[in-house]
């Protein structure tokens, strides 16, 4: 079975337990008034005579909203539509899973674009623009509606650079919101507006695309209780059914990968044959412990005077020293991601990293370097010097999108990985401010443009190599889930794994603080952020003590802990290891036999449900990987003294078939208990600051 076909188990069970219904059809009707789409989800009814939408039913919870508005507003600076300034045209049906208004008016038409897959709970609706002269987009708002019939709490949740929109009702709700990152939209007095700013110039009969926007229902879990600035669990869990629809099944499975910067390999230039056989050796470390990826060490292969002097009509290929690693690793097995970057040749060199084309001074953003200010997920605050490439700028993006393929067509790299920022540095995300009247976007803001063109880069490559693992740091990390299309891993929340324990812990080793944080920041990503846990990259072990300020000395006490707290977060995990200053030859033992477990059960670890409770002072906590009646339990005890973990034989942990069950612990000791029944909890004892492995299979 192959990885993309490895579906999760656990999506049915998002889906509050209704995937028995599936089998009814999606069906559209567009004659007389009301038309509608529906599926066993859902029921929306269209104004037949304005072509907007007028009702939803929630057929999870029989309940019935009317909707007054869901209007559309296109503000250019030549023209200004609605549907009160454009005719409807139609409202067509243009497959058994959509439905189309089209508005025209002075040889420019809008269509609003409704999209309900049969087995989705929740719809699409997107805007597409076409003029016969050009102009300048503005502003769009795709849907501005206001809801009616069961009392709504609206509640306003942002995530990241995203939010959503929450309509709490007794029985369940509705959740909506733009598809993207730094959008405009608003909630006031029951209405909520979905929309952004693409400022954008736009062609003569060029069609323009919106994003996206998703309107869904959920039914609510009884006893669920709001807690401050949060979404409810049911919320939660009926957003990440949607984005796992969004974004797609996993492409690959076990994929344990480690950090060329983070792992002593050359951050810069190699300055002779004797560097690229050390990282050589590194590489033969990597491929000893089981390990058989690596991120590329340094963009552009550490060559940045070449990238400095390249003109506009050269192309890419690594150069004969750097060639020598990329050919070693491929000699000994071992797959490399390749590094490019999009608008500064070494973000992170700040003696030699600069624009691309420096003399092509259109294609910069700014003529000066700059001083900006970030902050990472963690929280962490920093300050960067920065000058770049404006990415939003057609000329200069076709040219860095050939470079980048150029390094794909070597065939050196079996994966492709972003880093950097829209302003030529390392890591600052906040709207893009690009001054110039020359590119694509309209003076002053640059933000939807230069999103869209680093999603055109990341799409280029999954076409031109659709198996490529293409992992992803910032911006794309920091911007939200809907900034993953096409990505198969994103990198770690907390990238300077620095060993604090969590909020009443203390006193543990090191490797336990940082599993407790990897377990902590999975869920944040989950359940807060709404990724689907397959896209997730948690980051294993300190960083080595020659990286510097935030590295540290091995350590080896509860390797284990840590090992299986990134296996249980997600198939995806990015190692910072001690490649030249080594290890004890029994730690490397204890890495490789993790990671042969994770290639023997990836299908299991490609699922995951997590159990109640999150890791804290007093609680054991841990996630469920199940497909159909057997798979694992992962149980955590991060506290000083044993503790029992316990979970329920039921759907609860994705069991959705069998009746008897055995439960075998497989790790640290073995021991099995028989005649188990469904719907039986199962409690266990956890060792303090211990990690178990527990195998549920169906009684024969």
């Amino acid at each position: 079975m192959t990885a993309s076909h490895k579906t999760s188990a656990g999506v049915c069970a998002l889906l509050l337990g209704i995937c028995a219904v599936l089998g009814s059809a999606c069906r559209t009707t567009t004659s007389g008034p009301g038309a509608t789409l529906e599926n066993p989800f859902l029921r929306l009814t269209f104004d037949a005579d304005r072509g907007v939408l007028a009702s939803i039913d929630n057929r999870l919870t029989s309940e019935h909203l009317a909707v007054e508005g869901d209007e559309f507003a296109v503000t250019t600076e030549e023209f200004h539509a609605t549907p009160q300034s454009f005719r409807l045209k139609s409202l067509e049906k243009k497959s058994e899973e959509s439905l189309v208004a089209t508005y025209d008016a002075d040889a420019r038409t809008v269509q609003a674009v409704y999209q309900l897959g049969s087995k989705n709970h929740f719809l699409e609706k997107k805007l597409i623009v076409s003029s016969h002269s050009s102009y300048r987009l503005k502003n769009l708002v795709i849907s501005r509606a206001r809801f009616s019939g069961p009392a709504l709490a609206i509640v306003k949740y942002p995530h990241q650079k995203t939010v959503t929109y929450f309509g709490r009702s007794e029985k369940g709700g509705v959740f909506l919101g733009v598809e993207k990152p730094f959008d405009n939209s608003s909630l006031e007095d029951q209405t909520v507006t979905l929309g952004y700013a693409p400022s954008l110039k736009v062609k003569a009969n060029e069609t323009t695309e919106s994003e996206p926007i998703y309107l869904g229902v959920y039914k609510r879990t009884p006893g669920e209780k709001p807690k401050p600035d949060l979404p409810l669990q049911s919320e939660s869990d009926a957003m990440v059914a949607m984005t796992t629809a969004v974004l797609g099944p996993p492409r690959h499975g076990f994929a344990p990968m480690a950090c060329g910067w983070w792992c002593e390999m050359e951050h810069y230039t190699y300055k002779d044959a004797a560097r690229v056989e050390a990282d050589n050796r590194s590489i033969d470390f990597l491929k000893d412990i089981g390990i058989d990826w690596v991120s590329d060490n340094h963009p552009w292969g550490g060559e940045t005077e070449r990238m400095n002097a390249l003109r506009e009509t050269d192309g890419y290929h690594p150069g004969p020293l750097v060639s020598k690693k990329y050919e070693h690793a491929r000699k000994v097995g071992v797959r490399v991601v390749f590094w490019p970057t999009m608008n500064n040749t070494h973000p992170w060199w700040s003696g030699k990293g600069q624009p691309f084309l420096f003399e092509k001074k259109e294609w910069l953003q700014f003529p000066e370097k700059r001083s900006l200010k970030g902050m990472m997920l963690s929280g962490v605050t920093f300050t960067q010097i920065v000058q770049g490439n404006c990415i939003a700028n057609r000329p200069f993006l076709n040219w860095i999108n050939r470079l980048s393929l150029d390094g794909m067509r070597t065939g050196y790299f079996a994966g492709w990985v972003m880093d950097g920022d829209f302003f030529g540095g390392g890591g600052v995300i906040t709207p893009v401010d690009c001054p110039s009247a020359d590119h694509d976007h309209l003076p002053g803001d640059a933000t939807w443009a230069s999103e869209r063109a680093l999603a055109e880069l990341i799409t280029n490559v999954r076409k031109f190599k659709p198996d490529a693992y293409i992992f992803v740091c910032r911006p794309p990390m920091d911007l939200g889930v809907f900034n993953q299309k096409n990505v198969d891993a994103v990198f770690t929340i907390d990238e300077l794994a620095e060993p604090t324990p969590l909020p009443g812990l203390g006193g543990q080793p090191v490797n336990v603080m940082l599993g407790d944080k990897v377990r902590k920041w999975s869920r944040v990503r989950v359940h807060h952020h709404f990724f689907p846990h397959y896209i997730d990259q948690p980051q294993v072990f300190v960083g080595p003590k020659s990286i510097g300020k935030h590295g540290r000395d091995w350590q080896t006490e509860a390797i284990d802990y840590v090992i299986l707290s990134a296996l249980s977060s997600s198939p995806n995990q990015l190692y910072y290891l001690p490649t030249k200053a080594g290890m004890p030859e029994v730690d490397k033992q204890t890495i490789h036999k993790w990671m042969d477990w994770g290639r023997k059960n990836e299908s299991y670890l490609l699922v995951r449900k997590d159990l109640p409770d999150w890791p804290q002072a007093g609680k054991t906590d841990g996630s469920a990987h199940i497909i159909k009646d057997r798979g694992y339990v992962f149980l955590f005890n991060p506290n000083a003294k044993p503790l029992e973990g316990s979970f329920g034989l039921d759907d609860s942990i994705g069991l959705t078939e069998g009746k008897g069950f055995r439960v075998s612990s497989v790790y640290p000791s073995q021991e099995t208990r028989s005649g188990l029944r469904r719907g039986d909890t199962v409690r266990w004892p956890v060792p303090p600051r211990g990690a178990m492995i527990l195998e549920v299979m169906p009684e024969q």
